[in-house]
C-alpha cells in the first residue's frame, strides 16, 4: 500500500493492525504523532448555533447594505442647471424640426405657412420649412413649382438649386427642376439671385435661367396657368416641357432625332393629352405616337416609325 493511502486511513482512524504496523515503519510516524497529539490538545469553543445564525444574518445585512448603491440628491443649483439644459437641449431640437409639404405625380396642394401666407405646389414638387422659427426667418426650400401669395412682414425666401427668390409681400411663382429656373411676378417686387448676379423683377416681369444663362421676360396673365389646369411657358428648352408633360399625365415619353434644346413659348392642357401632344408638337413639326397607356413616342418629321 502507497504512503499516502496509509496516511489518509491513519487519518480517518481505518488502519488494521497489519496496516498500523506497516504505518509505524515509516520515517515520518514520528512527526505525524507529534501533529496529531499538538491538534487535540486545543480546546475549541463548541459553536452556539442559535448565537451563530444570528451573526451570519447580521453579517449578510450588512454585505447586502455595502453592494447596494448610495443614493445622494443633488444640491438645488444643480438641479435647476439640470433642468435648464434639458429645457434649452428641447428648445433647440424643436426649433430645428423641418416641417415638408409633397407633391405626387399629376397631384397639386394647397396649404398656409405659419404667417398666413398662400402656397399652392404643383405636382411632383417639395416645400420645407423651419415652423418654429419662421417668425425671425421666412425662409423655405423648394424643388420643382410653387405659386405665392406673400403677407407683408420680414423678408421673404425662396431658395432653389438654381438660385434664390427674395420678397417683402408680393404674388409670384418659381419654378425649379434641375439646372432650369423660371421667376414671374405678379405683384409687387421679387429679387431673383443667382451667385453675384441679382435682378429686381416688377409686376409682369418674368426670369429665367437655363444653364447658368439669365434671360428676361413678360407676362400678361395675373396668375400662373397651371392654376387654371395649364401648363404655360416662356422660351424655355424643350426637353423641359417634355418633363412636365410626363409629370402632369403620369407617362413616359420616348424622343426619336429631335433636339430636345429648342426653345419653346407657349401652353398645353393638363386635362387632354391629345391636345397637350398637339400644343407641343405643332410648333417643331414633330410627330408623336400613344403606344399604350403609359408610353409616348414623340419623333422628328423624318424619325422612324
Amino acid at each position: 500500500m502507497k504512503k499516502k493511502d496509509l496516511l489518509d486511513k491513519w487519518l480517518n482512524d481505518e488502519l488494521t493492525p497489519e496496516e498500523f504496523e506497516v504505518f509505524r515503519t515509516l520515517p515520518e510516524f514520528s512527526s505525524y504523532q507529534k501533529i496529531d497529539s499538538f491538534v487535540k490538545s486545543i480546546d475549541l469553543p463548541r459553536p452556539d448555533r442559535e448565537i451563530t445564525l444570528k451573526e451570519l444574518k447580521l453579517k449578510l445585512k450588512d454585505a447586502n447594505r455595502a453592494r447596494k448603491p448610495k443614493v445622494r440628491s443633488l444640491p438645488f443649483i444643480y438641479k435647476v442647471a439640470a433642468i435648464l439644459v434639458l429645457a434649452i437641449a428641447s428648445y433647440f431640437f424643436i426649433s430645428n424640426l423641418e416641417v415638408s409639404h409633397r407633391t405626387d405625380i399629376a397631384v397639386r396642394l394647397q396649404f398656409e405657412l405659419p404667417d398666413r401666407s398662400q402656397v399652392q405646389l404643383n405636382n411632383d414638387s417639395r416645400i420645407s420649412y423651419k415652423k418654429f422659427k419662421w417668425n425671425s426667418n421666412r425662409s423655405l426650400a423648394l424643388e420643382g413649382e410653387a405659386f405665392f401669395e406673400v403677407e407683408e412682414g420680414e423678408t421673404f425666401s425662396v431658395v432653389t438649386d438654381a438660385g434664390i427668390v427674395t420678397v417683402l409681400g408680393t404674388k409670384f411663382n418659381v419654378y425649379s427642376r434641375g439646372d432650369s429656373m423660371s421667376v414671374s411676378c405678379f405683384e409687387g417686387l421679387v429679387r431673383l439671385t443667382k451667385g453675384e448676379v441679382s435682378i429686381e423683377l416688377t409686376e409682369g416681369r418674368t426670369a429665367g435661367i437655363t444653364n447658368g444663362e439669365l434671360e428676361l421676360g413678360q407676362t400678361y396673365v395675373s396668375r400662373p396657368g397651371w392654376l387654371y389646369n395649364e401648363s404655360a411657358f416662356e422660351d424655355i428648352a424643350l426637353r423641359y416641357v417634355i418633363e412636365e408633360l410626363e409629370k402632369q399625365y403620369d407617362i413616359s415619353i420616348i424622343t426619336e432625332n429631335i433636339d430636345v434644346n429648342l426653345r419653346f413659348s407657349g401652353s398645353f392642357p393638363n386635362d387632354d393629352l391629345e391636345a397637350a401632344l398637339q400644343a407641343v408638337t405643332l410648333p417643331f413639326n414633330l410627330n408623336y405616337r400613344i403606344d399604350n397607356k403609359n408610353v409616348v413616342t414623340i419623333s422628328g418629321a423624318y424619325g422612324s416609325e
